[in-house]
């Protein structure tokens, strides 16, 4: 994004501020709901009284962005990056770090974490829940363990689903449009007896990116389906329960998934033999089916207004099934190649590196010696030549294949306590304890099965000694059977200048445990149904293990900010300035010939942000974010996601004629070195037809304002614009 463009965007949420503020007050606006937020210490709050700043994104925001993926809805997020990996596959990143990775975000679905336990990913597409479905989503900008535990390092984005009693009669939608958009939605709602229940298919489909920065096609389409049941059941005056079933199944094109040891040789080094010419011809596909299913309900007691208790357990199965055949030369079934391995990794790769110039007449063992420096011996540089001579001889030979599979089951049984209690009216009281089942299972990665439990004690303590001072104090005590235990304390305090409007000071520590794999990972690969030439070898030459003992990334955060409502202006304005630093990071990417993760890394993170919401009257909303970030980071690869600027622009309106529209600008000046900027605008009509049924059609339009790829430099697509029609028919 151009400098000019993001001042001017600054710029405009500073001074509409003032502006507003000496605009004449509206009389439609003095019934202004205030709104509460639940995602940031687990009790109801103003957003002024929130230790740290939350970002809310309601219906009317999220229908109005047209959005059919939840992570481009958190472009409307001040901080929040997303990026986009293997073509069509999402990430999630707040301030950035590692653009393949999102390890650091604690993602929510009503109260169940859809955060892997096995790879620390959000498999996005996957989630059971369809945007349609969705009341709000909550944003928790910042460190977040305090009260979520040890995978909200950076934040928590908590995904609220519609109540059923919300819910009326019957919902049918479609959406088709370019690059393959082929989207279904059908909802019903029912009763029985008090009980009121929500049932929700949907599927979704596209192409993903068109082509490669070459001009070839991009193969790298998704379609998936979903079914969501949802219940809310009155026990008694006091007492409810709510039940979740959901489950959804996705399928990913994906390309060859395996890098040889020995590559095709360039042609304008040698002339390719047998060998090279089939590796070069060899490229199956490696498409992917993600499953996931899960289960969870929510028991509450309202004892009183003061004191409340509830229980929430959910079970989930997150699956994926992804097999193909792989070849290779012989040599990674060779002894002496694992012994190299063994000896040093390093030696290993830089063999294979040497191996591509196909030209048998330069000597291994001095390229060796001059690559590895002091690491070099006599017995490395034997093994080289040894492995370059038997290289010459598979040359004219056909390579080996065999059965590979990245398959991965993931289990999560979760069972959590939390007690609310309102002392007087001075002092609040939120308590809890949780206990948590993790396995996961694969053959390939963890050589069967894994094993963790997660055991958590909580608490955040209110304090108004007066009416314009509220302390608040937390912490999470967590013990990781696999890790160890920990402690992430909270303190906050907030001064209010007027009782909508709070200066705020925290301070927050926070950890991030190495997920099963980064630690524990055992990641070969059996070789199965080999063809002919595979000797009598029966393992690969090399494993990734996971060290065991890395220590928990650990997080540092100083947070000044002010929150205020602006009643009769119907504005909101949150305002932080941020201090945050990440140590023990491990940012290595993680190959099986090169698989070392550890503590070394570390980020800094300054600056500011701000969110401006103006509700004009009830025909106009105005919405501006913006994030200036600072970074300093020890590892290039944690240099990537990060834009200095970012921020987005919207205009909401409620025409005659219950015609609606919304203009939204999204832009940041660095994504992975990338330039991004582009403007959303969708128009909505809605016809009643009848007192109980309406239709309604709208068309949304992207248009490009950049001609960067997305994310990568091979994620393009042939046009700068696309747009999609829906409709939806209620009754």
């Amino acid at each position: 994004m151009s400098t000019n463009r993001i001042t001017v965007l600054a710029g405009f949420a500073v001074l509409s501020l003032p502006l507003t503020l000496q605009a004449t007050t509206d009389p439609l606006l003095d019934d202004l709901e205030l709104p509460t937020v639940l995602s940031a210490t687990r009790l109801k709050q103003a957003p002024a009284e929130v230790p740290g700043s939350m970002t809310v994104l309601d219906r009317q925001l999220i229908r109005a962005s047209g959005a059919r993926d939840i992570p481009e809805i958190l472009r409307l997020v001040p901080g929040m990056m997303i990026g986009y990996r293997s073509g069509n596959m999402m990430n999630v990143n707040y301030h950035g770090t590692n653009v393949t990775e999102a390890r650091r975000l604690q993602v929510l679905v009503d109260g169940r974490s859809v955060y892997r336990p096995g790879f620390a990913t959000v498999e996005w597409s996957s989630i059971p829940v369809s945007i349609e479905d969705i009341e709000r989503i909550e944003v928790f900008r910042g460190p977040n363990t305090a009260a979520y535990g040890a995978n909200a390092l950076m934040g928590v984005i908590n995904i609220i689903t519609r109540h059923p009693r919300d819910y009326a009669g019957t919902t049918l939608k479609y959406t088709a449009g370019e690059r393959g958009v082929r989207d279904w939605y059908f909802n019903q709602h029912f009763s029985q007896g008090d009980s009121n229940w929500r049932l929700s298919l949907a599927g979704m489909e596209d192409d993903g990116f068109d082509m490669f920065d070459d001009g070839e096609d991009y193969r790298d389409s998704r379609r998936l389906s979903r079914v969501n049941l949802s219940g809310a059941i009155p026990l008694t005056d006091t007492q409810s329960l709510e039940l979740q079933i959901a489950a959804s199944e996705t399928s990913q094109q994906l390309y060859y998934d395996y890098g040889p040891f020995v590559d095709a040789i360039d042609p304008k080094r040698d002339t390719p033999g047998l060998y090279d010419q089939a590796i070069s011809n060899h490229s199956p596909n490696s498409d992917s089916q993600l499953r996931d299913y899960s289960i969870q309900g929510l028991w509450k007691n309202d004892f009183n207004s003061d004191h409340s208790l509830q229980i929430l357990a959910y079970a989930q199965q997150m699956s994926r099934e992804q097999a193909w055949r792989a070849c290779d030369s012989p040599i990674v079934f060779m002894d002496e190649l694992k012994q190299l391995y063994d000896l040093n990794p390093t030696a290993a790769r830089r063999v294979s590196k040497f191996l591509e110039y196909g030209d048998s007449a330069y000597d291994m063992r001095t390229a060796m010696q001059t690559s590895l420096g002091a690491e070099y011996t006599a017995q490395l540089g034997d093994l080289g030549e040894t492995i370059k001579q038997q290289r010459s001889q598979f040359r004219n030979a056909d390579p080996v294949c065999w059965d590979i599979d990245h398959n991965l089951q993931e289990n999560r049984y979760h069972v959590e306590v939390q007690d609310t209690l309102r002392v007087n009216e001075q002092l609040r009281l939120m308590s809890g304890l949780s206990y948590r089942y993790d396995r996961a299972t694969s053959e390939t990665f963890f050589g069967g099965t894994l094993e963790n439990t997660i055991a958590q004690a909580f608490t955040n303590i209110e304090y108004r000694p007066h009416q314009r001072w509220l302390f608040q104090l937390g912490g999470m005590f967590e013990d990781d059977h696999l890790i160890g235990s920990s402690f992430s304390p909270r303190v906050a305090g907030h001064f209010f200048v007027a009782p909508m409007h709070s200066l705020r000071l925290v301070y927050s520590e926070a950890v991030r445990s190495p997920d099963m794999f980064e630690n524990n990972a055992y990641w070969s690969y059996p070789i199965k149904n080999p063809s002919s030439n595979a000797g009598t070898s029966s393992s690969y030459y090399a494993t990734g293990i996971g060290p065991g003992d890395l220590e928990q990334e650990e997080a540092r955060s100083t947070e000044i900010g002010y929150n205020g409502t602006f009643h009769n202006q119907g504005i909101t304005l949150d305002v932080r300035l941020f201090d945050e630093h990440i140590s023990n990071m491990n940012s290595e990417p993680l190959k099986i010939e090169d698989f070392y993760p550890n503590n070394d890394s570390s980020v800094q993170f300054k600056g500011a942000e701000t969110q401006i919401d103006w509700q004009v009257g009830y025909a106009d909303r105005l919405r501006v974010t913006y994030a200036h970030i600072v970074f300093e980071a020890s590892s290039k690869l944690d240099q990537r996601l990060t834009p200095r600027h970012s921020g987005s622009a919207a205009w909401l309106h409620e025409w005659p004629f219950d015609i609606n529209s919304s203009i939204i600008y999204y832009g940041a000046d660095e994504l992975n070195e990338r330039r991004f900027e582009r403007i959303d605008t969708r128009l909505e009509k809605r016809f009643q037809l009848a007192t109980a049924s309406a239709l309604t059609l709208a068309l949304t339009w992207q248009q490009r304002l950049d001609d960067e790829g997305l994310t990568w430099e091979e994620n393009l697509y042939d046009s700068s614009s696309q747009y999609y029609l829906s409709a939806e028919l209620n009754f």
